[in-house]
């Protein structure tokens, strides 16, 4: 695993357009395939939301190969997002799934010490958002502390389950290398997140100058955010291959 300098952050953000830009299509297509099955598997009542958070992984695996083959010229078909199902290492990643399914409802547990449990009540259909017990309450605050402690718990994830599909790990060592992996480089990603977020303001700026704060104002920006949500992900695979070197190309084993 390498050290990487501050400066590398700045590269990944490059090198995350740069790979974009090889097949923007049919990297979004991936990106929404998989956007169009977590939203029908929202529609099943609490269990849909639970599986979701515990397919994050099968997709991380799904996107990052994309990467791969987009980077190496071969076409990105919406096939690959049952590349890590049709994989051995399917086993492992569903474990690393309830990995991703503990974190998210840590989270939510967290969050029930600001407003008391009120969120978790909205999340299981107890009550409706709009009762009064969620006007009274400091829902608005859990829902931003459980969306950036989920946020977090997953970014320091995020590698888990390309080394269990490439390089043939178990989920505790995944699970290790991956939140070392980014802590070892720690400012290169503090770099990456600044850079991002310096994106998003000027893009989210221009956008209101030419459209006015309005519908116009969400139905430009909205398409945007997905936009470079994509290439966000494009440079996790950049982020991998500098941390964890080239990934394998032959079929992965399977993983204890």
């Amino acid at each position: 695993m390498n050290k990487l300098p501050a400066r590398a952050g700045w590269d990944w953000v490059k090198q995350g357009f740069a790979l974009f830009r090889k097949q923007p299509l049919s990297l979004s297509v991936l990106f929404f395939g998989y956007l169009l099955f977590t939203f029908w598997m929202g529609l099943i009542p609490l269990a849909g939301k639970a599986l979701s958070f515990m397919l994050i992984p099968a997709f991380t695996v799904a996107f990052m190969q994309g990467c791969l083959d987009a980077e190496q010229g071969r076409r990105v078909h919406p096939r690959l997002l049952l590349a890590a199902v049709r994989s051995p290492a399917f086993p492992a990643l569903a474990r690393l799934g309830l990995v991703y399914l503990g974190v998210a409802a840590l989270a939510i547990a967290a969050s029930t010490l600001i407003d008391g449990g009120v969120l978790l009540k909205v999340i299981a259909h107890q009550i409706e958002g709009d009762s009064k017990e969620v006007k009274d309450s400091a829902m608005g605050a859990a829902f931003l502390f459980m969306t950036a402690t989920q946020l977090l718990g997953f970014v320091m994830l995020s590698f888990s389950g390309p080394l269990i599909y490439w390089k043939h790990m178990s989920v505790g060592k995944a699970v290790f290398y991956s939140v070392f992996g980014i802590l070892k480089a720690f400012k290169a990603f503090l770099v990456f997140g600044a850079v991002w977020l310096g994106i998003s303001a000027v893009i989210g700026q221009v956008v209101l100058l030419l459209t006015g704060d309005g519908a116009a104002f969400s139905g430009v920006l909205v398409p945007l955010s997905l936009i470079y949500t994509i290439i966000v992900f494009c440079s996790f695979y950049a982020m991998y291959k500098r941390l964890f070197g080239e990934p394998e190309t032959e079929a992965p084993a399977k993983a204890a």
